[in-house]
């Protein structure tokens, strides 16, 4: 019977590590499941259906998993935020934008149209949280979150190209930036509802159009 030699201290130290990676990778794997069937889960049926429990099981997973990772419904809902603004911000950096400010702002418009053809679940999930955010304490904040975020990126971009002279000087960056982000968020609502009445792309060339002229400097 072969005998195993004891583990010196570097290759325990190298065990423990792999161990601790293999598990922070089952965890990040589980969660990532259960966060993609909630997104399902609240794009179907909307965020009044979400529950723990019922998240868990449609990952696969046991009931008490996702109490474990999340704690609550509000912390997995803040989860869940989290994962679809992560994963659309993952998807626009890897995507051709200009270096041009009004261009690049024309170019987040077309790729967020673009990207809810590709992935309408995650925007039903998307708009669903949002409405939600209205009659829902625990969702509010987190719509708050959100939304100044989403201002405070378009007005940068407004803000470095009114500083270059591409944008007209007197555009005022948190105000156009609420109007582009009010107006995609309204033309996705509408599509979603109504897909066959709303010509998205059409619609995705008139807003970038309309944008280009009322900023062009």
């Amino acid at each position: 019977m072969a005998i195993r030699k004891p583990l010196g201290r570097d290759e325990t130290i190298l065990a423990d590590e792999r161990q601790r990676q293999t598990q922070a990778e089952r965890r990040e794997a589980a969660e990532r499941a259960i966060l993609e069937a909630a997104v399902s889960i609240v794009a179907e049926r909307g965020v009044d259906v979400l529950t723990l429990n019922a998240a868990g099981e449609a990952a696969g997973y046991s009931r008490a998993l996702p109490t474990h990772y999340f704690g609550t419904k509000g912390g997995l809902l803040q989860a869940l935020a989290d994962h679809i603004v992560a994963t659309y911000d993952e998807r626009v950096r890897s995507a051709p934008l200009s270096e041009l400010p009004l261009d690049r702002l024309c170019d987040l418009v077309n790729f967020c149209i673009d990207d809810a053809i590709r992935d309408p679940t995650s925007v039903r999930a998307y708009q669903s949280i949002i409405a939600a955010g209205l009659n829902h304490p625990e969702l509010r904040l987190i719509v708050d979150r959100m939304t100044r975020q989403s201002i405070e990126d378009l007005a940068s971009v407004v803000r470095e190209g009114r500083d270059n002279g591409q944008i007209r000087a007197d555009a005022r960056p948190r105000a156009e930036a609420a109007v582009i982000l009010a107006s995609l968020r309204g033309v996705l609502f509408q599509w979603l509802i109504i897909p066959d009445h709303v010509e998205l792309l059409r619609v995705r060339d008139s807003l970038v159009t309309s944008i280009r002229r009322s900023l062009a400097a």
